[in-house]
């Protein structure tokens, strides 16, 4: 199928903690396991955990499938934003990047999740195209729908962990 599949997606809560508390639980990899439903957990592989330039491993699984991506920190600015770009995708700079995303309100601060996606990678396209064609022509949305509701668990269970 010739179809590309790319995605720009976000999900917020607003959380009455302070912006570096909630920075501190969505930046530590090594518990998102805790809050989504498809990043089972994480770990440190290179770098100075947390910091731009280091590394880390994502265990995910979706629909009985599991998988690892290779991740790389991007940007780390305590109490405003923690980007990661995954490396295990199509070898275009900065095609895949997760983020969060804090914003100071009256009452504590806004968190966003978002994923960009420029370019599908090969295992995505895979699983679309083993896929019977009426099935096929609608995975893009099937996914999208999967990682928006992904998402806003996220960033609810990590408002719910900062204001616990």
């Amino acid at each position: 199928m010739a179809e590309l599949i790319s995605y720009d997606l976000h999900a917020t809560a607003e959380v009455a903690a302070p912006a570096d508390a909630v920075y501190r639980i969505a930046a530590d990899i090594t518990r998102m396991g805790e809050w989504s439903p498809e990043c089972t957990g994480g770990r440190w592989k290179s770098g100075e955990p947390g910091a731009v330039g280091a590394r880390f491993e994502g265990d995910n699984q979706a629909r009985g499938d599991t998988w690892t991506t290779e991740c790389e920190v991007i940007a780390a600015e305590p109490g405003r934003r923690f980007a990661w770009e995954v490396l295990t995708a199509p070898a275009l700079t900065d095609n895949m990047v997760w983020s969060f995303e804090i914003e100071p309100t009256a009452d504590g601060c806004a968190l966003t999740q978002r994923f960009r996606m420029k370019t599908a990678p090969d295992r995505l396209l895979k699983i679309r195209d083993s896929l019977p064609p009426e099935r096929a022509a609608t995975f893009p949305e099937f996914r999208r729908e999967l990682l928006q509701k992904g998402m806003q668990q996220t960033v609810d269970q990590i408002k719910a962990a900062a204001e616990g």
